[in-house]
């Protein structure tokens, strides 16, 4: 072959793409997989899922990649409240990905998509598993989250033994303390007895609600139950005793749905007293989280750019 042929072939085959073994352009790998990031960072989740996928199913041998775009339809689904699916694609995750240096954040959270599906179980037994197993920081994250989930249980004693466990060194320390230390004052909180309040009711309608500072709601059952007792009253009087017999079964059906009420009222107010309070300690934790560096969602403790 002459030289100027051997120049021109050589010059032809240095011209030609370089392709993987799969027959892909790798700098067609790059732009694809640097699209689905464009687009998970600019919130357009669904579009970022198909396209992971589609980069997950062109560039099969590019590992890391694809374990990282595997964990991204993840994290779209679950960004994009979109709980269940999360939940199947992280699982997916770590059966595909066992050994996986993400495997304690797919896990964290796949249990936070199980606490917003109300699947609280479900939830503690994720949490348990990485406070198991994790690394240091995601174990201490694996028992702050699993004290929440008791927190929605209403296990607040469960819940403040679990805050305690959070180690010293971790910035989820803080917001741990103020949650022990406000749980541990539940005790002082003030409450209503039910049983106080259904007996003032039985006695004279309407004081079991106000017991339960319920004056509207007191002022009600006092007139309505006296209405029906004078009226029974003065038919009996007049000797309508028939009559008389009829708006007394009434009143006893009144009576009775007073008594309830007034216990139904004292369970309410210690309800509203304990979420009113709880409510508090939430902000608080925040607070407490952002004033000492923590981390105040998910999304943020997995270092996750937006």
């Amino acid at each position: 072959m002459s030289r100027p042929l051997t120049i021109l072939l050589l010059l032809f085959l240095v011209c030609i793409p370089c392709r993987d073994a799969a027959g892909q352009d790798p700098g067609e790998g790059d732009r694809q997989f640097a699209f689905a990031e464009s687009l998970f960072l600019e919130k357009d989740y669904f579009r970022a899922i198909t396209e992971y996928k589609r980069f997950a199913f062109l560039y099969p041998g590019d590992a890391a990649r694809v374990e990282t775009s595997r964990f991204r339809i993840g994290e779209c689904y679950f960004l994009a409240e979109r709980w269940e699916e999360a939940v199947e694609t992280f699982r997916q995750f770590v059966r595909e990905f066992p050994q996986s240096s993400r495997l304690d954040e797919a896990l964290l959270y796949m249990g936070e998509a199980e606490k917003k599906r109300k699947r609280y179980d479900e939830a503690l037994s994720l949490f348990d598993a990485v406070a198991e197993r994790g690394t240091q920081e995601h174990r201490n994250r694996g028992v702050y989250e699993g004290a929440l989930v008791l927190l929605e249980k209403g296990d607040w004693q469960g819940a403040r033994e679990r805050f305690l466990r959070v180690g010293e060194d971790s910035p989820l320390r803080r917001p741990a303390l103020v949650y022990s230390d406000g749980l541990e004052k539940e005790k002082d909180l003030p409450r209503k007895d039910p049983a106080v309040a259904g007996t003032l009711a039985a006695i004279l309608p309407g004081s079991g609600h106000l017991y339960t500072d319920r004056p509207k709601d007191a002022l009600v059952a006092f007139l309505l139950n006296g209405a029906f007792i004078w009226a029974a009253v003065e038919l009996f009087d007049d000797g309508n005793t028939v009559a008389g017999a009829v708006v007394t079964f009434f009143e006893l059906g009144w009576y009775t749905g007073n008594i309830y009420s007034a216990v139904s009222s004292a369970h309410k107010y210690n309800r509203r007293i304990r979420e009113d309070h709880l409510k508090i300690l939430r902000e608080q934790a925040l607070l407490s989280r952002r004033d000492g560096h923590g981390t105040p969602s998910l999304r943020f403790a997995f270092n996750i750019p937006f």
